[in-house]
């Protein structure tokens, strides 16, 4: 009796061992599949709040978006369009966006007038709209359509600024208009500020009597660091998948939400990568059309479809058209170069003059500031920059002045 009890003591010892290696190898084979070696659970949780959304496409995509002006898509079933943007998310992350002029004009088949991009989705609705900028993008012959589309009325803009707790902004002077016919009223203060989702939609619609469209362009540019910064946020970026299941019914859109998700993810995980360009315009008189001559090489680099690489980038130049601010670049120019700095003239000239001198610039900090060292004045700025530029001067008017 006492050597069976011994046995049976023995073998629920030997069943334990046993159990106990099986549930460590478990473990292991699990650990290794969870997490890679050479990557802990901590390194996970060290991505951007924004990335860790959701997968990031298969492929690069390609999204025309549109700002509708008018509240809600049942009253601007045919209304403008005030807002137009091509952006395309690279899978691994980057972020390329190309500003499309409201009023640029363009001949549609058929029709001795020309027309502006605003008025194509009151024409022919979104395939009118994404179809005309896919000719326009690629060229004679090649059309380049956008991959998805996503129209935003103003109602759902003044939501989804709202819920993301609104945009930090600063106005160099006060903007004010009122429309009482159009029940329009805009009434912001300058300085900086913290614009809610009434307040920002002001912004947008601001025109002016001076600046007009181009100022409307260069405030849409000024909008996109902070934007991007907010949305990023770790407090704000878990509840954008809620924010986007509230908003699918008030867009217009082939994108799904998971979708949405995707290029969120992708698109703003590293803000150096984050590059942004203009189609420019032919200067007044007439009807503005595209200035072939600087479009040309900006929509070639557009088509070539590169993953936007800030370490190979240069610093690029950029100010207003007019013989004095030529001859204010062409010293800024100089000064550059006598740094050691290699510095290239952008093609785009600056729509408006600038009060002061900006030198956008990304993580390289170090640059930026041997920058303003050679040109002996310029506030840093962080934030999206031309393609090819690892940073980027635009010239103010305290460079003119400056002997």
């Amino acid at each position: 009796m006492g050597t069976w009890a011994h046995l049976r003591r023995r073998s629920r010892i030997f069943w334990r061992i046993g159990c106990a290696g099986l549930g460590l190898l478990a473990g292991i084979w699990l650990g290794e599949r969870l997490f890679p070696r050479g990557q802990s659970p901590q390194a996970q949780d060290e991505r951007p709040a924004i990335a860790r959304l959701a997968d990031p496409p298969g492929r690069a995509e390609t999204v025309l978006l549109m700002g509708l002006d008018s509240d809600n898509l049942q009253q601007g079933r045919r209304g403008e369009v005030q807002l137009l943007w091509l952006a395309r998310v690279h899978p691994e992350g980057g972020l390329e966006l190309l500003q499309l002029p409201s009023e640029l004009a363009v001949q549609l088949p058929g029709q001795r007038r020309l027309q502006p991009l605003a008025a194509l989705h009151r024409l022919g609705g979104v395939a009118l709209t994404a179809e005309v900028v896919g000719q326009l993008v690629g060229g004679e012959g090649n059309p380049q359509p956008p991959d998805r589309y996503l129209l935003l009325p103003r109602a759902a803009l003044r939501q989804a600024v709202a819920a993301i707790g609104g945009l930090p902004f600063g106005l160099d002077s006060p903007l004010r208009y009122q429309d009482k016919a159009g029940k329009l009223k805009i009434n912001l203060q300058a300085g900086q500020q913290w614009l809610g989702g009434s307040e920002l939609e002001q912004l947008l619609r601001f025109k002016g009597p001076d600046p007009g469209d181009a100022g409307r362009r260069q405030r849409q540019q000024q909008l996109l660091l902070p934007l991007v910064d907010r949305l990023s946020d770790a407090s704000v970026a878990p509840g954008l998948a809620g924010l986007l299941s509230k908003l699918q019914k008030q867009l217009d859109t082939n994108l799904s939400q998971g979708e949405m998700l995707s290029l969120l993810a992708a698109g703003l995980r590293d803000p150096d990568r984050i590059v942004i360009s203009r189609l420019p315009l032919t200067p007044p008189p007439g009807q503005p059309r595209l200035e072939q001559n600087s479009a040309e090489a900006l929509l070639e680099h557009w088509r070539q479809a590169q993953r936007p690489d800030p370490a190979q980038g240069t610093v690029h130049v950029e100010a207003s058209l007019g013989p004095a601010n030529q001859a204010a670049s062409d010293a800024a120019i100089q000064r550059l170069e006598l740094a050691g700095l290699a510095p290239l003239l952008s093609p785009t000239p600056l729509e408006l003059p600038l009060p002061r001198t900006l030198i956008r610039h990304g993580s390289d900090l170090k640059q930026a500031l041997a920058v303003r060292k050679a040109l002996g004045l310029g506030e840093l700025q962080r934030g999206p920059r031309a393609p090819g530029a690892s940073v980027q001067v635009l010239l103010g008017q305290d460079w003119r002045a400056k002997p």
